[in-house]
């Protein structure tokens, strides 16, 4: 099986560029234009976007600026006696202190904090454009599967139509056959309640054809009076295209996987964070001010500054610091495993893809060759009734049959196509135009 997946798997050659015909990429890009999660992921990619912006500025210096006002009823008063003097020197504080500060910072070492929520910045960032390209892949399949649908319900009503006008023709043949008393009434009886059948079964037809349309125009964000352009027939796949690639490759491709990858990352890089608390952090600044009362008791307002370097460093925390790493350590675990369960999910589904492609193409080309059979046997049938050698009911069964056999076809390309978008999805290609 694997040996296939190698030589098979993707199937992008030139043909198979060539089915994704150029309605199909209308109706995608109209799709794409209109859908609420796709835009919503994109606006999701855009706030971590921003967020990166924001992580990076924090290895910048900071500057702040405050202002302070404060009264105080009873200021502090200081009397200092001095021998040379008769009297003490008394010393009163104001009762209004006001100013303003400016405060320049710079971190030079956080214990790897900043690095640390700029890489897990940088990895959600690159997620959610992963996150995005996931979305729209899986919004392309629907597209796929509402355009075909509705292509498949339109040619089924075509079918529909060619049987009631092959049992138009029997109700017909059977009158004629009644009259000159060569057939029993009851074989005429039976003939139009036939007839009345395949009404009722172009009326469901068209039915679920108008619904397919309007399921199509809904998804898409087209009003539900306007007829959008389509292939008349779905277009049938009879070959399984070749590529040289592998699976390693078409996992390679899949954004699911490379989230996956990214929150390992994520999560060291949280662990990081976790851990700088514990180690030690060092900044710089200079803080210049204008207040009152100023340098030198001065009363009114005068500047002033101050150059500071600050150091913390923890020293006992009671073990938090063993117990922040050990969880660090156990939420990487947890988003390795998590890694290796996305790969075992996307390469079964990237080979049941494939399977399920293969299938659906065998399918096609099985009943496309049970459809001239089935057509044939109608008209022999036909002919033996004319010439009285067979019953009515041999006549309605193989009408049935043909029948039966052009909505099978019609169903098996269906599938085959859903089959091609679900394998350009499982190989994270259906976006590809």
């Amino acid at each position: 099986m694997n040996k296939w997946i190698i030589l098979c798997l993707m199937c992008v050659s030139a043909q198979a560029q060539a089915q994704h015909n150029k309605l199909l990429q209308v109706y995608r890009t109209k799709v794409k234009a209109y859908n609420q999660d796709i835009k919503a992921a994109g606006y999701a990619a855009s706030i971590q976007q921003e967020k990166e912006k924001s992580a990076k500025a924090d290895f910048l210096p900071s500057l702040s600026g405050n202002a302070n006002f404060n009264y105080t009823g009873n200021p502090a008063e200081l009397s200092v006696a001095i021998p040379s003097l008769n009297e003490p020197v008394s010393f009163q504080g104001r009762n209004a202190k006001y100013g303003a500060s400016l405060t320049l910072a710079q971190p030079i070492y956080s214990g790897g904090a900043l690095q640390a929520g700029y890489d897990k910045a940088k990895k959600e960032n690159e997620s959610s454009r992963y996150e995005q390209m996931r979305v729209t892949n899986n919004i392309i399949y629907d597209a796929d599967v509402y355009y075909w649908n509705k292509v498949a319900r339109q040619e089924m009503v075509t079918v529909a139509e060619e049987f009631k006008e092959s049992v138009a023709t029997l109700v017909e043949v059977v009158k004629d056959r009644v009259e000159e008393e060569y057939s029993d009434r009851n074989d005429l009886l039976m003939a139009e309640v036939k007839l009345n059948d395949a009404e009722y079964r172009l009326i469901q037809s068209r039915n679920d054809a108008e619904v397919a349309r309007l399921s199509m125009n809904s998804f898409s964000g087209i009003p539900f009076n306007q007829e959008l352009e389509t292939d008349s027939v779905v277009v049938p796949l009879t070959e399984v295209q070749h590529f040289p690639g592998t699976v390693e490759t078409a996992m390679a491709s899949r954004p699911e996987l490379r989230i996956a990858t990214n929150k390992v990352d994520i999560q060291r890089s949280a662990s990081k964070t976790a851990n700088a608390q514990y180690l030690p952090k060092l900044s710089v600044g200079i803080d210049g001010s204008y207040s009152s009362p100023g340098y030198d008791f001065k009363s009114d307002l005068d500047p002033n500054y101050a150059v500071y370097a600050k150091l913390s460093v923890p020293i006992f925390e009671w073990g938090k610091r063993r117990h922040t790493k050990k969880s660090g350590k156990y939420s990487v675990n947890m988003a390795i495993e998590n890694h290796h369960k996305v790969a075992d999910n996307i390469r079964l589904e990237i080979e049941t893809a494939f399977y399920t492609y293969s299938q659906a193409i065998e399918k096609v080309r099985l009943i496309e060759s049970s459809l001239s059979k089935a057509a044939d046997s109608e008209k022999m049938a036909m002919d033996k009734y004319k010439e009285g050698n067979i019953s009515i009911l041999e006549v309605i069964n193989a009408q049935l049959y043909h029948q039966d056999a052009k909505i099978n076809y019609i169903q098996s390309k269906l599938n085959a196509q859903i089959a091609k978008s679900g394998l350009d999805r499982a190989t994270g290609k259906i976006d590809i135009q």
